[in-house]
């Protein structure tokens, strides 16, 4: 079908090599979105409930998660916290740190139409609803800044930013693990997060959510190694192949843009 699809743009239009291939890569980004769109909140086919039949419970599901973002308000006041399965909030602040950690790559924001900030919050909330599109609009970006960062352009420039991340996963993992003692042993929360999983629409789609990440977290990273001039093709399939941990490594070893 890719092949087919290829083969009628060549034919039917006059564009460069480079311009097929941005707009085969737009026709599979837009493609995804709208399958996840359809597939994961419209239809019937997942388990659970879809957007159009949102029950208040799956409602106060998702406040209650959120309240709990990071863990903050369990680890410094456990009595206030809303209390979920330990797994599911692991799995929830894990989602969400991945999320954050596309604004490594908020650099890639330059030059660009569209603001990237306004993609990469919407990424922390919404996960793919707005990284897809992102990955729809920008134009290829390798370009090297010629002026100073900004504040925001410096913090997702600092090593210090995927090491928060890092700790934050790590955390959430031992957390889904060993957190609130009453839910049982680790075969006891495996076994729950797998009903969790196969039953509770927002369970799954964290599970989508992490696929799709894992899928796409590749997809800037060959222009900022252009940026930087610098190719590792270790690294480079290190964060194809190895999920979230992968662009954590690439976010440790790239070269600073002002050396």
């Amino acid at each position: 079908m890719f092949s087919e699809l290829k083969q009628y743009i060549n034919t039917n239009f006059n564009i460069s090599t480079n311009d097929k291939l941005l707009t085969l890569s737009r026709i599979f980004v837009w493609s995804v979105w709208l399958i996840y769109i359809g597939y994961l909140l419209l239809s019937d086919l997942p388990p659970g409930l879809s957007l159009l039949n949102i029950t208040s419970q799956t409602l106060a599901e998702i406040l209650n998660l959120s309240w709990n973002f990071w863990l903050i308000l369990p680890i410094i006041s456990p009595s206030e916290a809303p209390v979920n399965h330990p797994a599911l909030e692991g799995l929830f602040n894990i989602v969400v740190t991945w999320g954050l950690l596309f604004w490594g790559f908020v650099i890639d924001g330059r030059n660009q139409r569209f603001s990237i900030v306004t993609f990469l919050i919407g990424t922390a909330f919404l996960t793919n609803l707005f990284f897809l599109p992102w990955l729809g609009l920008r134009q290829p970006n390798s370009e090297k800044p010629t002026n100073s960062l900004t504040f925001i352009e410096k913090i997702g420039e600092s090593r210090t930013l995927p090491t928060i991340l890092a700790v934050v996963f790590v955390v959430s993992l031992v957390w889904a693990g060993f957190a609130r003692p009453e839910y049982g042993d680790l075969t006891t929360r495996w076994q729950a997060l797998l009903e969790l999983l196969f039953s509770d629409r927002l369970a799954y789609s964290f599970l989508i959510d992490m696929l799709v990440f894992w899928f796409f977290q590749s997809w800037l990273v060959k222009d900022d190694m252009k940026r930087r001039q610098w190719h590792n093709e270790k690294v480079l399939w290190l964060v194809r192949f190895v999920p979230f941990w992968g662009l954590i490594i690439y976010f440790w070893k790239r070269p600073s843009l002002f050396n």
